[in-house]
């Protein structure tokens, strides 16, 4: 016990790094388990969202969100969702897939949903920078406002 001792005093580094590392794996163990959002890839997503009852969130800003998103889903960005979440209430016992960008405000984003009641939430791993790598459809069109007229 006393060199086992020894060896981690005398090679601290390794020590440390040896424990960043035990540190890393066991949160993306625990983090499903804390945050209530499971990682899905994208096309495991794609068999979510072909059931009629599945939610598709992109949490993303208004302008990532017009550079492509998703066809179908539901945009609330992350800073709005604890606000707008009322909207969503429909889906409280539905799976919800969320995306953003990469991965990590779609993990907040279920947080947020979680101390609202949610369960079923999955982040697409990666984001939609892994949808678009896997040649899942972008739609690039939004709808647009109707404007009046000065003559109406």
């Amino acid at each position: 016990m006393e060199e086992f001792t020894n060896f981690l005093f005398d090679e601290w580094p390794l020590t440390l790094a040896f424990l960043f590392i035990v540190i890393l794996i066991g949160r993306s163990f625990l983090e499903p388990l804390i945050t209530g959002v499971k990682s899905i890839k994208a096309q495991n997503a794609v068999r979510l969202m072909n059931d009629d009852d599945t939610l598709v969130l992109d949490v993303r800003l208004e302008k990532e969100y017009k550079e492509g998103h998703i066809l179908d889903s539901v945009h609330i960005p992350l800073g709005a969702l604890d606000s707008r979440v009322r909207e969503l209430e429909q889906y409280k016992n539905n799976a919800v897939v969320i995306y953003c960008q990469t991965g990590m405000r779609s993990k907040q984003a279920g947080n947020t949903l979680k101390k609202h009641g949610f369960e079923n939430m999955f982040s697409i791993d990666g984001g939609i920078g892994a949808w678009a790598a896997a040649n899942l459809p972008i739609n690039k069109a939004t709808k647009k406002k109707n404007k009046k007229s000065k003559n109406d």
